[in-house]
C-alpha cells in the first residue's frame, strides 16, 4: 500500500479547455501558445489532444514532457483540489533555485 507523490505542473485550471496540438499547449482555444520556459526540450509532436478541466479539478504536466508520465496518460486526466498536496518552492536540481 506504497503511496506515489507526483510533481507536476499545473496547465489547465478549473473550466478551461487545454489542448496539444503540433508539441504545443493552448488554453482555452488561445491562437498563443503558451509560454513554458521552463520545459526541458520541446515536445515531440503527438496526435492532437483535447481535454475540458471539470469544476475543482486541475490538469497537470511535467516540465520533461517527452519522457514524463503525466494527465495526458493518466486513466483520470484530472486531479480534485483536495487531492493536491504540496507547492514546490525551489528546485534542488540540476541547479538549485527558489520557484515563484
Amino acid at each position: 500500500n506504497e503511496k506515489i507523490y507526483y510533481v507536476k505542473r499545473i496547465i489547465g485550471l478549473p473550466g478551461e479547455t487545454v489542448d496539444i496540438v503540433d508539441g504545443k499547449v493552448y488554453i482555452n482555444g488561445s491562437d498563443e501558445p503558451l509560454d513554458e520556459p521552463y520545459i526541458r526540450e520541446p515536445m515531440i509532436p503527438e496526435e492532437p489532444m483535447h481535454f475540458e478541466v471539470p469544476e475543482n479539478c486541475y490538469f497537470m504536466m511535467g516540465d520533461n514532457r517527452n519522457f514524463s508520465a503525466d494527465a495526458r496518460y493518466w486513466k483520470n486526466p484530472y486531479i480534485s483540489k483536495d487531492k493536491l498536496v504540496a507547492k514546490v518552492l525551489f528546485e534542488y536540481f540540476p541547479t538549485p533555485k527558489i520557484i515563484h
